[in-house]
């Protein structure tokens, strides 16, 4: 005989299995990694009713997490975070980062909003709003345009077309024979500070900025540390950024660039290699990136990672 606890676990088994499947939206709790895909865009300019000349590209790759927060009676509630995302304008490389939120479900029909605060090259964050719009894929693929001002004058606006990332896409690095080093660099003269580190992070697969000549990767889940044997404690940095590869004639360049968080002060820098020589060694990499490029008061890692 089936018990009344089995019946009633049952049943609530079955409730949570309905709401996690309104609007097509699911529960999981875990991050879930998300990738631009193409058909992603990015335009900035004059919309209806001014006049003036919009600029419209399909070059912006990266990725961004999406993590279940909660879930009211219409809507399944999601924290979109890490934006980690790569532009190109005027034949410059401008990142994209921030966070907000994504909400899917509705009562008669399905419904989508994303509301995103993003740092556009630096600049002050903007909030970016899709509004409450319709849906054209099934979950868990996202296909929604947002933009900071409703697509109304001069905008800048986004279309984001994006899915899960397959495992296969990943690839797991380790650093080896690192270091951090804090201080004065040539020719300012100062008392300057080295550690090694090490840690991990991943790169992804960018398919949609893949060019013959470019071929790029997210960096995600940047888990470093330094390495003491006496205090000062260990620093520990997470954060997240990107990194290619461009052939020019038989040789080849590489950039990387992080967005990283130094866990134990919570302050955040943006460490840019340039554009280097290198990357034909790879899947080793071995480069250095800093945050005032190598001069006077600086900080920088000397990096030299493989497959994990």
């Amino acid at each position: 005989m089936i018990s009344r606890r089995a019946i009633v676990g049952c049943f609530c088994g079955l409730m949570l299995l309905g709401l996690a499947t309104q609007g097509g939206a699911q529960l999981a709790t875990a991050p879930v990694l998300y990738r631009l895909d193409s058909g992603s865009s990015f335009s900035q300019g004059c919309y209806p009713p001014c006049l003036c000349p919009l600029f419209s590209t399909n070059d912006i790759r990266g990725t961004y997490t999406l993590t279940f927060d909660h879930q009211d009676p219409l809507f399944t509630w999601y924290r979109a975070e890490n934006v980690n995302w790569t532009v190109t304008l005027n034949g410059t490389d401008t990142r994209i980062t921030g966070s907000g939120t994504y909400k899917r479900g509705g009562q008669l029909a399905v419904q989508q909003q994303m509301a995103l605060k993003l740092s556009v090259g630096g600049a002050p964050k903007e909030t970016f709003d899709s509004g409450l719009v319709g849906v054209s894929d099934p979950f868990p693929k996202i296909d929604i345009t947002i933009s900071a001002h409703g697509m109304v004058c001069f905008d800048t606006v986004i279309t984001i077309n994006s899915s899960p990332v397959p495992a296969s896409d990943i690839t797991t690095y380790a650093l080896h024979n690192s270091t951090y080093v804090e201080g004065c660099l040539p020719p300012c003269a100062c008392p300057i500070q080295q550690w090694p580190v090490g840690g991990t992070f991943r790169l992804v697969a960018l398919p949609n900025a893949t060019t013959p000549n470019r071929t790029e990767w997210a960096v995600v889940d940047v888990n470093w540390a330094t390495i003491s044997l006496m205090p000062p404690p260990a620093r520990r940095f997470s954060g997240f950024g990107s990194y290619q590869i461009v052939q020019v004639g038989p040789t080849s360049v590489q950039r990387m660039v992080l967005d990283l968080t130094e866990l134990n002060s919570g302050s955040g820098s943006r460490f840019d290699s340039g554009t280097v020589s290198g990357g034909t060694q790879f899947p080793n990499i071995d480069i250095d990136l800093s945050v005032n490029g190598f001069y006077c008061n600086d900080k920088a890692f000397y990096l030299h990672a493989s497959l994990q």
